[in-house]
């Protein structure tokens, strides 16, 4: 079947369209992928059997802001729009996959006019993520144009109405399963479950010949964080944290390390100033994957400290398998996703979300007893390996679900 994937977004950069892409280019599926491109990359490249077509491009950031907010006033992305007819019949496209809400209309019209069937891949709740994407941002350009074109009320109406035309829809977690059937009145039967998990073989990554990222800081209890810097992580719950955990932990560390605009930094950093938690807080910026992933390997304890909210409530990131096949003990709030599989398969700890005293608590009962953690990371490295949680066992729904679509 020829599948065609549109994502207003650069791959093979984005981790989970990688995936699905190839296990289904492995499964006898052509997979073309329409989506942005960079200055310094190909129009047209085949990766690892994906044929990619980059298409769609932006002069700048600016730009792509400012057709982002034309798409958003009739949820219709004009570069998609203009490319689709030709992605379409050159490939013969027999089935249209969009990935996440913005594009789903553009893909719709388009599918319809040619007859083609059409799949929803939800990366997230779209609506709630306007919520927290934002909430930190003071520029009153942004918010003014977040209020009108990007708010919370107007996308979910949007969504309900798209929704309903698609043939599948594909959700992260159960709780969003539920959610779209609660909310929309989806019929579940056209709804399938394909997680973030990882593959097998990223456990390879954690390569422990390579020099530790905390080289120099053998003695520290290391708490880490990698990724986002939104409002909805949770980070500033964990700074609070330290303050409780500086006086039973002395030797504590919490590293905060990803990517963040000035406003978020500056609210984190200022937080860390306000409660003279400089020598037990580090902030740093966006570091590449082999350090990503050394970081996790040499954490005393990764964290997911993400506040419980509607966003949160409907995924479980992408980091949440890598830390469990780094085999260390991975400390995560109470978001329903993360805390169902935590405790089914006794994996890690939960804390309280958005409880300073809870997140202190936990990091201080791991300390007190980290042969137990340690046993829990071993079980959560086994069922990545071995179990439900990897991506060649979850992604058996995304192949299911193309091979009915063929019949």
């Amino acid at each position: 079947m020829n599948i065609g994937m549109l994502l207003n977004g650069n791959y093979p950069a984005d981790i989970r369209v990688r995936k699905e892409a190839e296990s289904l280019v492995e499964n006898n599926h052509a997979v073309f992928v329409l989506c942005k491109r960079n200055p310094n990359e190909k129009v047209y490249e085949v990766v690892n059997g994906v044929q990619v077509i980059r298409k769609i491009a932006y002069k700048n950031l600016s730009h792509e802001g400012i057709v982002d907010v034309i798409a958003s006033v009739s949820f219709m992305h004009p570069f998609f729009k203009k490319e689709l007819p030709y992605f379409i019949k050159e490939n013969k496209i027999e089935v249209l996959h969009v990935h996440d809400l913005p594009l789903a209309k553009t893909a719709f019209l388009a599918a319809r006019k040619y007859h083609l069937k059409t799949v929803l891949d939800l990366h997230e709740n779209y609506p709630a993520a306007l919520m927290t994407w934002f909430a930190w941002r003071k520029n009153p350009i942004i918010r003014l144009k977040n209020k009108l074109f990007f708010n919370y009320n107007r996308w979910k109406t949007y969504e309900a109405r798209i929704l309903q035309k698609f043939d599948v829809i594909i959700a992260v977690v159960d709780e969003m399963k539920q959610r779209l059937i609660e909310q929309h009145q989806v019929s579940g039967h056209k709804i399938i479950i394909v997680p973030n998990s990882e593959k097998k073989t990223f456990v390879n990554n954690f390569d422990t010949s390579v020099a530790s990222y905390f080289s120099g800081l053998e003695n520290k209890f290391i708490i880490s964080y990698v990724g986002g810097f939104g409002p909805h992580r949770g980070l500033h719950t964990a700074i609070l944290g330290m303050k409780n955990i500086a006086r039973k932990i002395p030797n504590a560390l919490l590293v905060l390390v990803g990517p963040a605009n000035k406003d978020v930094r500056n609210h984190l950093q200022n937080l860390v100033n306000q409660n003279n938690l400089q020598d037990f807080v580090t902030i740093k910026g966006s570091e590449p994957f082999t350090s990503v992933v050394n970081i996790m390997n040499n954490s005393s304890i990764n964290i997911i400290p993400h506040i419980s909210n509607e966003h949160t409530e409907s995924a479980v990131p992408h980091k949440f398998f890598q830390i469990l096949l780094s085999g260390k003990p991975l400390l995560v709030s109470d978001c329903a996703p993360m805390k169902r599989l935590v405790n089914q398969f006794n994996i890690g700890s939960c804390f309280e979300s958005e409880n300073p005293e809870s997140f202190a608590n936990s990091v201080a009962a791991i300390y007190s007893d980290y042969d137990s953690a340690l046993q829990k990371s071993k079980k959560g490295n086994d069922v990545s390996l071995n179990g439900e949680l990897n991506w060649e066992f979850t992604s058996k729904n995304l192949i299911k679900l193309y091979d009915n679509l063929k019949n």
